[in-house]
């Protein structure tokens, strides 16, 4: 975790256009292999980004998300993935820390030590707008008084992606 300049560079991602509904083999209905979960540890933004919007994928164009990547304490990923699928346009105290408690169990269970990546999705999102820095702000403070690591916060949208914190 850093909070240093470097959460201040830009790591925006250029999306491609997403295929209109049924033309994509990834919205046809059926079941799709993903890549299998890296098992070295994430060394940039960039890496962890790239999984990200992988494990994403065409839900990126979907109504706003929060998804939850947990890592250990050498940021390996876990096999285990959190999506939250609508996500309220401002967030609710209450809800934001019964989330992060969740959360926090499972890391103290499965990676004592690690922590968790945040991925904000929405599909006019990927930047840093208001809808992003007020969850990006709610978790952050949850996930502090939780002492739950948060490793990163991106902002993923339909045509583009941003790490916000890293």
């Amino acid at each position: 975790m850093n909070n240093d300049s470097t959460a201040d560079r830009t790591w925006a991602s250029p999306l491609p256009a997403t295929p209109p509904v049924g033309t994509s083999p990834l919205v046809d209905g059926r079941d799709h292999p993903l890549s299998p979960a890296p098992t070295e540890p994430f060394r940039t933004p960039e890496e962890l980004l790239a999984v990200m919007l992988e494990l994403v994928g065409p839900e990126r164009t979907g109504p706003a998300a929060l998804w939850v990547l947990f890592l250990d304490r050498d940021r390996r990923m876990l096999p285990a993935v959190l999506p939250i699928s609508d996500l309220p346009p401002s967030p609710h105290p209450g809800l934001v820390n019964a989330l992060v408690q969740v959360m926090a169990s499972v890391i103290d269970r499965e990676a004592p030590g690690g922590g968790v990546a945040f991925g904000l999705v929405r599909a006019a999102g990927g930047d840093r707008g208001a809808h992003e820095a007020a969850w990006s702000h709610a978790l952050r403070t949850a996930a502090d008084d939780a002492d739950v690591p948060v490793l990163l916060v991106a902002a993923i949208g339909r045509d583009r992606a941003r790490v916000l914190e890293w």
